[in-house]
């Protein structure tokens, strides 16, 4: 075996030094920047924690139903779950979530985003970008998008002395056959429009929605008035609604008026309500409070009537607190004939302010598919409701 001379020895030396200082480098550096994004990654989250905020509601529910379209032989037993998350981008803008789920035992399971959207606010502007609630109309009579979520956009601005908002919302998405390789795809897009005068004392406003083409196609105008009467509020909205060329609604017409006038006053313990309505025949807007979801919010109104009630809610000792409405209902061209009593109560027990204990009856109308034939509608519940 050949020796090694003193030169080479030095130089394979060298060699197997450099060797090493680039593993060194190669293996430690990217583990090194690895562990220093994790840490920057954590900083910057802990840093937005007081930005964030999450809460959520919980209800369980069993109710025992009477309606025409069914025949309850069992009681439901449900449970709806709501979660929000809110975060403060930065000054201006705003992001905001609902996911919501509801569970009808033994039957339905749903988990779905109620709400995705951002909010930019500035000192003259409030303009929401996304799916979300909202609801243009103070009364609901034909913008009233709290159950039925804008899927869109909404601006608002205004000042002391007026106010303007508005919104677009994508309402259906129509795939249509033009042959056998191609489609035709259209929408059914609805918007609205809103001016109101803030004054001392009162506020006059008037909203439009239009949904130009489609089976949702309408037109729709209101007019409301808010004030102070007799030492309590006084909400009132008159509109005008007419379904479009395309409308899925069975009943055509040119035209159909509804209005609502509802009065509240607060007197020590005691809330007193007074209500009047009148909705025409054909009277069915899409973004109504008029549509079914008002069922379970115990209204004693409903399409194609009219008729006046009132109501009280009282707190009383122990945490407890009742509601109680009732009105008398006319229809005309009904399988029932003459006055109709409407009716519903609401008995609480709080346990804390997010816990309460509810039990509930509800004896009113809802409309059939046509939003022309009523039916009586019972409803007999008990809920257990929280928030966190």
């Amino acid at each position: 075996m050949r020796r090694l001379t003193t030169n080479q020895l030095f130089i394979r030396s060298l060699l197997f030094l450099l060797c090493l200082t680039l593993s060194s480098v190669l293996w430690a550096s990217p583990a090194h920047g690895a562990s220093e994004n994790i840490t920057k990654r954590l900083s910057n989250l802990e840093s937005r924690w007081g930005h964030l905020q999450l809460g959520g509601e919980f209800s369980l529910l069993a109710d025992y139903k009477q309606r025409a379209f069914e025949e309850y032989r069992t009681p439901d037993f449900k449970n709806y779950l709501n979660l929000y998350l809110d975060a403060q981008i930065d000054r201006n803008f705003y992001f905001y979530l609902l996911l919501s789920h509801y569970d009808n035992y033994g039957y339905l399971n749903q988990l779905y985003v109620n709400e995705a959207a951002v909010r930019y606010r500035s000192s003259q502007l409030l303009m929401d970008l996304g799916k979300f609630n909202f609801t243009l109309d103070p009364l609901g009579l034909i913008a009233d998008h709290s159950t039925a979520p804008i899927q869109g956009f909404a601006i608002q601005t205004g000042n002391t002395d007026l106010y303007l908002g508005g919104f677009y919302s994508r309402l259906f998405l129509n795939p249509a056959s033009i042959d056998e390789e191609k489609i035709a795809i259209t929408s059914d897009d609805q918007f609205g429009l809103r001016i109101a005068l803030p004054k001392p004392g009162y506020m006059l406003g008037m909203t439009l929605v239009t949904t130009p083409e489609g089976d949702l196609s309408e037109t729709a105008v209101g007019l409301d008035y808010i004030t102070n009467v007799a030492g309590g509020a006084l909400q009132s909205e008159v509109a005008w609604y007419k379904p479009g060329a395309d409308s899925f609604q069975s009943y055509k017409h040119d035209g159909a008026f509804g209005g609502l006038v509802a009065w509240n006053k607060n007197m020590a313990a005691t809330t007193y309500t007074v209500n009047a309505w009148y909705f025409e025949k054909g009277f069915a807007p899409i973004a109504s409070v008029l549509n079914d979801s008002f069922l379970e919010k115990g209204e004693i109104y409903a399409n194609n009537s009219y008729g006046i009630g009132g109501g009280l809610q009282h707190k009383m000792a122990n945490n407890w607190d009742a509601t109680v409405k009732a009105g008398i209902l006319f229809s005309p061209d009904q399988t029932f004939a003459g006055p109709q009593l409407t009716f519903s109560g609401r008995l609480r027990k709080a346990f804390s302010i997010a816990t309460n204990l509810e039990f509930g009856f509800d004896s009113g109308f809802e409309a059939d598919v046509n939003k022309i034939d009523l039916h009586r509608y019972n409803r007999l519940f008990v809920g257990f409701n929280t928030i966190f």
